[in-house]
């Protein structure tokens, strides 16, 4: 289906044409603006392409004001065209099989260009596909022209396809085979119609073919043979009759013409041997190459078939803001064909991914907003319901902490009496403790009084606190042997309670030896001292004996110094 309303953008090699069809109900098309602007059909400035179009769209935009939906056209030159067979299966499986065929038959990484596939006829066993395709950046750079110029771009699509579509919608009665040869400045689509299919083979003659052998015959720049071309084919040339130039131009319109006619047996031949169609009964020209005077009569006489003019505003309606429309009919089969209706079937569409997801997008949006504003109602009774109890619950805890006011009171009470008791029984504990370890000193000088008098003749010179986490690892001062050794809080076990300090005691004493009084001690004597220290081991207080020293030089005296270390489950 057409559209009701579209900015058709034709771009072409050498020229950019946009216009505003309308489609009524019944599908007939009226033009009611029209702009056309020429650009330079130099090959060498191809490069330049993109930046051209966005100029003229540029200036089309200012001078009409063009906005709305737009429909893109791109010449032959840039379009990979191929036709293919696939077998006559379900669409839902047809995608896997044509996407294998392009990857045969696009010489490019899929990923690089923006490609599709149009039904052009379903026979019966097989389906004929034309798989087209188009380098991403070109396409991409061609819609931000048509967007930043205020068209929102919908489709985009080969001007061969566009020129089939103006013929069916001109010639509706024309039912034979036929040709349409769409002479541009770069390349000519010569597109076969045959009942409901059609077949496009794009050559690379058109009118620059005719500039650049005048300009290889005169010595000239491209530019400048161009303008002769148009200035003596239009008739506005001020060259004498006989001038040589004139006849530069003549024999290159003249070998062109001859060009293009074996190009047109050579492509009717090959279509009719691949598709089995009959003889074509007509050869239609548009395109600006068809300008050319001499060109219908010419082909007519070589090829023997009728030649005429192929008229795209046949059926459309011309409003007064399409003035130059008949002055500019040979450019319009593709910006026509852009607006006229389609064949039903799947069409071909070259509009970047991107933009078709945000087309999709687009189509959503008012089922989206109105599927928004349901589940936005929706919740309205379930807002007043909960607002309405919200209320109730609130009135309810107002009450309830009125009712537990004075209970919060006694709950403080409870916990500062609670605080208070855990002071005091802490306090108790600390002083049970300290009597428990002033007891214990009380014992434990009395068990070691008892193993000194065992082992006889040994007495005790020396003996200090070594209290954990003191300043100095080293031996406290004897002052601190019932006080405490630091500053520093009380270390904590994991579970809160005080960790028990490691208690160590370093002695030292002297053993004589009566049967030695002038000469070292004996072996004797070591073995007396190493059981008495041997024996400390086995007392209730202490839980190891560490760095035992001896020290023989006395005569008759055997020196010792050792360290105890205090069982924590016996404090002192």
């Amino acid at each position: 289906m057409a559209l009701s309303r579209v900015f058709a953008v034709d771009c072409g090699a050498g020229h950019i044409t946009c216009g505003l069809l309308i489609s009524d109900k019944a599908g007939n098309l009226s033009l009611e603006r029209l702009v056309s602007d020429a650009i330079n059909p130099d090959p060498s400035a191809e490069d330049e392409w993109l930046a051209m179009v966005s100029n003229s769209l540029a200036e089309g935009s200012r001078s009409q004001k063009l906005s709305g939906v737009g429909v893109l056209g791109l010449p032959g030159h840039h379009i990979l065209g191929k036709f293919i067979k696939i077998p006559a299966i379900e669409e839902s499986k047809r995608a896997k099989i044509v996407q294998f065929e392009a990857q045969q038959n696009i010489p490019y990484p899929l990923t690089e260009v923006v490609w599709d596939y149009e039904l052009v006829a379903d026979p019966g066993l097989d389906l004929d596909l034309m798989i087209a395709a188009v380098k991403q950046e070109l396409v991409q750079g061609a819609c931000d022209a048509l967007s930043k110029n205020g068209l929102g771009v919908t489709t985009v699509l080969p001007s061969s396809v566009a020129v089939a579509r103006c013929f069916r919608y001109n010639y509706p009665e024309v039912k034979g085979s036929v040709v349409v040869a769409d002479i541009g400045a770069r390349s000519t689509n010569l597109i076969f119609i045959d009942a409901g299919r059609f077949f496009v083979r794009t050559i690379p003659l058109a009118g620059n073919s005719i500039t650049q052998a005048i300009a290889e015959e005169l010595k000239l720049d491209f530019t400048h043979a161009e303008m002769i071309k148009v200035q003596v084919l239009s008739g506005v040339s001020d060259l004498p009759v006989n001038s040589p130039i004139r006849g530069s131009v003549q024999q290159a319109v003249t070998n062109f013409i001859g060009k293009l006619h074996l190009e047109i047996t050579r492509s009717v031949v090959n279509y009719r041997r691949q598709s089995g169609a009959d003889q074509p009964t007509s050869l239609y020209l548009t395109g600006g190459g068809s300008a050319l005077a001499s060109l219908p009569a010419q082909l007519q006489e070589r090829l023997k078939v009728s030649v005429e003019i192929l008229d795209p505003l046949r059926r459309v309606q011309v409003g007064a803001g399409a003035s130059r429309a008949t002055e500019l009919a040979p450019l319009l089969a593709s910006l026509i064909g852009l607006a006229a209706p389609d064949s039903g079937r799947k069409s071909i569409n070259l509009l970047p991914s991107k933009m078709l997801a945000l087309l999709a997008f687009k189509k959503r949006q008012p089922l989206l907003i109105l599927a928004a504003a349901l589940i936005a109602l929706s919740q309205v009774p379930p807002l007043i319901q909960s607002a309405r109890h919200l209320a109730a619950v609130r009135s309810e805890v107002a009450a309830l902490k009125e009712a537990i006011l004075p209970l919060q009171v006694l709950q403080d009470r409870i916990r500062s009496n609670r605080s208070a008791f855990e002071a005091a029984s802490a306090e108790i504990a600390a002083i049970q403790s300290l009597a428990e370890s002033k007891n214990n000193w009380i014992n434990f000088l009395s068990d070691l009084q008892q193993r000194l008098v065992k082992v006889e003749d040994v007495w005790l010179d020396s003996l200090q606190v070594i209290r954990a986490g003191s300043a100095n690892s080293g031996a406290s001062a004897g002052g601190e042997l019932f006080g405490a050794s630091g500053t520093q809080g009380p270390e904590l076990n994991p579970d809160g309670t005080p960790v028990k300090p490691v208690i160590r005691l370093q002695l030292s004493g002297r053993l004589i030896d009566r049967n030695n009084p002038v000469s070292r001690v004996s072996p004797d004597s070591y073995l007396r001292i190493k059981s008495l220290l041997a024996s400390f081991v086995d007392s209730q207080f202490i839980s190891a004996v560490e760095r035992e020293s001896f020290d023989p030089n006395t005569p008759g005296i055997l020196r010792f110094d050792f360290i105890m270390v205090i069982d924590p489950a016996r404090p002192l």
